[in-house]
């Protein structure tokens, strides 16, 4: 509790954090309220996964425009008109389901238009953490938004599940916009000072911030080494989500329940593994931690390909959880004190869709290798090929040695 006491009587940062779990809550829903809906009332598994792959296609494409307005107008604004909007387009769903208007074309429309909004606020909290809280803090600071994540992780898949069980697709949907705008509210609590930034209002200004963002990115070895690195690491991560459930049906003969609990006590995993180093933040070398991480994530999540029952993968990616936990919260850290508050949105737009775009093609590889060597195979070697990566890692030494071991824009 002595490192997070001055974060809890940081009124601010409360606000924050609780408002960001309120919404993220709400994202839980819309997965669950969407795919639910569509196949309720088209009876179509494709229609239901392509309104899925809407939502990370969208963002993805408009990640690095959006970093740039971040920085070009005031955020929080920015950020209040977003959430209002996203509030209105989910709202309208069920409006127009009960109007008998809504067809999936219009869905598509819906939804992409909300998702491709949502890196506002993603990257909008992680460019906002910084200016909340010191820089003594950071760390636990991101410790606490990386708990929140796990928390809502695991239980809002559930919570969600009870909500359209018991009050139906469109009323989920409904409280996910009332949840966006309780989230308005928080933000309207911080002053907007806090959110600094707002540098550039001309057309030419813009056009310099968005080069200078470009610039200092390229001219960041330590920066581009970190995206690099999530970008692979989420390359080599992407093959299990689909083989897993390919696991267990045909290895583990067992249903969609079981798929779940096996998440969840992942989930679980990386929730403890948050506190334990909230708790003891051992003193690793930036190099060591994260080749660490990407090593012990490699050997846990290859070794559930060698699994033969549902609670030996439970406690193999718990295992997996707990280390890979500190990644996030470090990668986060990092990357908001190598980038100045002036140029924090149009950078971390820009790796965000790139980092991001590993994931999506980590899931096609997945795909095509189950077909060629089924769901065992393709989850060793992914595995595999991510031990590979923290070798890789391991070896770049003089790489992360440019990268200073304290703030430079203190």
């Amino acid at each position: 509790m002595t490192s997070y006491r001055p974060l809890i009587q940081n009124r601010f940062f409360v606000v924050y954090w609780g408002g960001s779990t309120l919404v993220l809550l709400g994202l839980q829903f819309v997965s669950i309220a969407l795919a639910w809906f569509v196949l309720k009332t088209t009876g179509s598994a494709v229609r239901v996964a392509i309104i899925l792959a809407v939502i990370p296609i969208a963002r993805i494409t408009t990640s690095p425009f959006i970093g740039r307005l971040i920085d070009q107008l005031p955020r929080r604004r920015l950020m209040v008109i977003d959430n209002l909007t996203q509030a209105a387009l989910y709202g309208s769903i069920p409006a127009m389901a009960w109007a008998h208007v809504l067809t999936f074309p219009i869905l598509i429309g819906v939804v992409a238009g909300a998702a491709a909004l949502s890196p506002l606020s993603m990257i909008g909290r992680g460019v906002l953490l910084p200016n909340l809280v010191g820089d003594d803090h950071l760390e636990v600071a991101n410790g606490l938004s990386q708990l929140r994540s796990g928390l809502v992780t695991l239980m809002g898949p559930a919570l969600g599940g009870i909500l359209v069980a018991g009050l139906g697709s469109p009323v989920t949907l409904l409280v996910t916009a009332a949840f966006y705008v309780a989230y308005v509210f928080s933000l309207m609590a911080i002053p907007a000072s806090q959110y600094k930034a707002s540098m550039a209002h001309h057309s030419s200004e813009a056009s310099t911030v968005h080069w200078s963002a470009w610039r200092f990115l390229w001219n960041s070895p330590g920066l581009l080494l970190i995206g690099l690195v999530t970008l692979f690491f989420n390359l080599t991560y992407g093959p299990l989500e689909p083989a897993l459930p390919v696991m267990v049906d045909r290895v583990y003969h067992s249903g969609a329940g079981t798929l779940g609990l096996i998440w969840s006590s992942f989930a679980i995993g990386s929730l403890l593994g948050t506190l334990l180093w909230s708790r003891f933040r051992p003193g690793f070398g930036l190099r060591w931690l994260i080749a660490g991480v990407i090593l012990g994530w490699g050997l846990f999540s290859g070794l559930v390909g060698f699994t033969t029952h549902p609670w030996q993968a439970m406690v193999v990616l718990c295992a997996g959880g707990l280390v890979y936990a500190p990644y996030n919260i470090v990668a986060a850290t990092w990357q908001q004190r190598l980038v100045p508050d002036h140029l924090r949105g149009s950078v971390f737009g820009m790796l965000q869709s790139v980092t991001s775009s590993g994931l999506p093609l980590g899931q096609l590889v997945g795909g095509l290798a189950i077909t060629a060597i089924g769901a065992r195979y393709t989850i060793a070697l992914g595995g595999a090929a991510t031990v590979a990566l923290g070798v890789v890692v391991l070896s770049l030494k003089s790489s992360w040695d440019r990268i200073p071991s304290a703030s430079i824009f203190q």
